[in-house]
């Protein structure tokens, strides 16, 4: 995948490859690459480099490669969104992607501790059934974060999060289980049933409303994404540490 990546994005330098073939083969040994749909590691410093899939370095919608809309500064450190129209699709709609959705979760580094009301690091809501949600308010109110993960309607679970930085994953492995990791350890959880996922495509640093409200915009830095299968403690703590 790391050859496949470097021909798509035009990167040469041998420590960012190094890392990306040392990041690989950590999921296959840890068997974590079949559970994983797309992952972006915002490597290269350009838009041009930062929009590719690692896991499908194809440029197609289909491949979920991304496309970056508004005031957007990408640079070595990733991609930073001016908090006011900057927004990335991924083309990855919940519902058609993941086949249970008792099991799904996303990871996203952010490289930034700061407050943003109702601002999400990503998201998206709403099916031809349900309003069913997926989403992330990453420290929307004084040292709280509030996830949804296939729950329907505007429910989800709060819990205190002091630090908006970090890998931060939002995670269910169950019917039931609905929780936060920061850097490898559990912020918070709770407990509520999981009833479906949304139809449309999810966003990056905004959320993505029935397909055309575009809303709840964050401006905190991004350097790594990753939309994956439910996971264990375990296999959390795994792909913090790779």
């Amino acid at each position: 995948r790391t050859t496949a990546f470097a021909t798509a994005t035009g990167i040469t330098d041998v420590t960012i490859l190094g890392a990306l073939n040392t990041f690989d083969l950590g999921l296959i040994s840890n068997s974590l690459d079949t559970k994983m749909k797309a992952i972006y590691p915002f490597v290269g410093g350009s838009a041009s480099t930062h929009k590719w899939n690692f896991l499908d370095a194809r440029d197609l919608n289909s491949a979920f490669r991304l496309q970056f809309y508004g005031g957007y500064t990408h640079s070595s450190t990733g991609v930073d969104p001016n908090g006011t129209n900057a927004y990335a699709d991924t083309f990855i709609v919940p519902s058609v992607v993941t086949s249970n959705y008792n099991s799904v979760g996303a990871s996203v580094y952010i490289r930034e501790n700061i407050q943003i009301d109702y601002g999400r690091d990503f998201g998206c809501y709403g099916s031809a059934s349900d309003n069913y949600q997926f989403s992330f308010l990453n420290k929307y109110s004084t040292n709280l974060a509030y996830i949804r993960a296939s729950v329907s309607g505007f429910v989800g679970t709060s819990g205190a999060l002091t630090n908006s930085s970090g890998l931060l994953t939002l995670n269910r492995n169950s019917s039931t289980t609905h929780e936060l990791y920061r850097n490898g350890s559990l912020a918070f959880n709770g407990s509520i049933t999981g009833s479906g996922l949304p139809d449309y495509n999810l966003y990056l640093s905004a959320q993505n409303g029935l397909g055309y409200i575009t809303e709840n915009y964050s401006s905190r830095e991004m350097c790594f994404f990753a939309y994956h299968d439910g996971l264990t403690s375990g296999e959390i703590i795994t792909f913090n540490s790779l």
